[in-house]
């Protein structure tokens, strides 16, 4: 297989990169070292399972991809080495980057430079920061629990001096027995 990539592939990337991006909720951008292609698999389809995209690709060619974005500002600090990019245009922001950051915490052959998140630039710490927020299924399980919890102490007080009737009663059937 040819290493070399020729003008037209490289411009059918380019062109692919930039409208799959285009439209994108969040874009996370990072380098690895010593990645095995196993781990990178490992990585690829735990992105790929929450909805996302991950790609590896030629420094130049991601900021050919940005500038024809306009997103062009941020990316030489973070790229350098060899160069990853992530991309969701599903709301599954929080969930993508949990799965980052397990994968880095987990291998700590990855290292994430920063991204944008809904067209805003967003720093490595801003997205250690989101990575430990509560993700959806939890916030909706806390909403449904904190909706019945004052319906579970209503029903608790009012079964209350019910119960205690019951447990004298039962007391007492045991202390005649």
């Amino acid at each position: 297989m040819d290493k070399k990539w020729t003008k037209e592939k490289k411009k059918e990337v380019v062109n692919m990169l930039t409208e799959e991006i285009k439209n994108s909720i969040i874009i996370i951008l990072g380098s690895f070292s010593n990645l095995s292609v196993g781990e990178m698999e490992k990585m690829r389809s735990a992105i790929k399972e929450i909805g996302g995209n991950i790609m590896v690709v030629k420094n130049n060619l991601l900021e050919i991809v940005f500038k024809n974005l306009s997103k062009d500002e941020a990316i030489p600090k973070f790229i350098s080495g060899p160069t990853f990019v992530i991309w969701s245009n599903k709301e599954n922001e929080i969930e993508i980057i949990k799965s980052v950051l397990n994968f880095k915490k987990d291998t700590g052959k990855i290292e994430i430079k920063g991204g944008f998140l809904n067209d805003e630039i967003i720093e490595k710490r801003k997205i250690e920061e989101i990575g430990n927020l509560p993700g959806r299924k939890e916030l909706y399980g806390r909403v449904v629990y904190l909706m019945k919890a004052p319906l579970l102490r209503l029903l608790n007080s009012i079964n209350s001096p019910i119960i205690r009737v019951l447990n004298v009663l039962k007391y007492q059937t045991k202390k005649e027995n």
